[in-house]
């Protein structure tokens, strides 16, 4: 699939010019100054690394994205006992029919950045799906793959465009930081499943460390922020559209409806049907 000759890694690109692949153990090329003949993004999963570009040098982490230009010479090394997991996407913009726009402002970036959570978090969902279409190749898996990396793609301008000239370069952010990114990704995303055990895992912190966090960021337990955020958008829904109670309860994340009436109740003290005549 690749050669490597004079520091540069080939790969060999499919017929509709995308190629994932996700790692640990990297390239002995990888090593070393090296470049690639297609455009490329990394995205650390996990672990931690040195980014060398020329003569610059930067630390990086897992969320952290890198995007390299055809040709940009760079060097990516472990930290000891932090092996990276990266996924590594090499593309050709022409065959992916990718906004030649955003594609430019995305390869023109002079260094990596974290991506805050909620990107981040779809951004993998976009790269774990491309793996598998790749790797099993399902009826219509060319356009799968090539749709999930216009929407990874998207992310990760968003975010570009999005974060602040100050915090361009990657710093380590404190438990207490990343526990609120959580909470405000949840809050964005409350109706999805995540459990106390899945917030804790996005905040990189323990179950009773988050929850203690929580309890100082929102004044609740995480179960009750979940549960008032969701019965929040229940109760704007309510007023402003004619959805029925059962399918409101659903969108904003509950499966069972006698738990939403009863945390519905508990926070508004009406019943949803009592609320929304009021």
């Amino acid at each position: 699939m690749n050669s490597v000759n004079n520091q540069k890694i080939d790969f060999y690109l499919p017929d509709y010019g995308i190629l994932i692949e996700s790692r640990q153990k990297r390239l002995a090329a990888a090593n070393v100054t090296h470049s690639h003949t297609n455009p490329c993004i990394l995205f650390i999963v996990y672990g931690q690394g040195i980014l060398e570009f020329e003569d610059k040098s930067f630390d990086i982490e897992a969320d952290s994205v890198i995007t390299l230009a055809q040709g940009k010479s760079h060097k990516l090394t472990d930290k000891p006992r932090k092996p990276m997991t990266i996924f590594s996407v090499y593309f050709d913009t022409q065959k992916t029919g990718l906004n030649k726009y955003i594609v430019d402002y995305l390869l023109d970036s002079q260094e990596p950045f974290i991506l805050p959570l909620y990107y981040s978090e779809n951004i993998k969902e976009h790269l774990r799906q491309m793996l598998y279409e790749q790797n099993t190749k399902p009826p219509g898996y060319k356009l799968s793959i090539t749709q999930n990396l216009s929407l990874a793609v998207l992310q990760i301008y968003r975010a570009m465009l999005k974060r602040d000239r100050q915090t361009n370069t990657i710093k380590p952010i404190g438990s207490g930081e990343r526990v609120k990114a959580v909470i405000d990704f949840i809050s964005q995303n409350s109706h999805e499943q995540y459990s106390l055990a899945d917030a804790a895992r996005l905040g990189k912190v323990s179950q009773r460390q988050f929850t203690t966090l929580c309890r100082n960021l929102t004044g609740s337990s995480f179960v009750k922020f979940l549960n008032f955020t969701r019965c929040q958008k229940a109760a704007t829904l309510l007023k402003q559209t004619d959805m029925p109670v059962a399918a409101i309860a659903f969108e904003v994340g509950y499966e069972d409806l006698s738990t939403f009436y009863r945390a519905f109740k508990k926070i508004y003290k009406v019943s949803p049907i009592q609320f929304k005549n009021i």
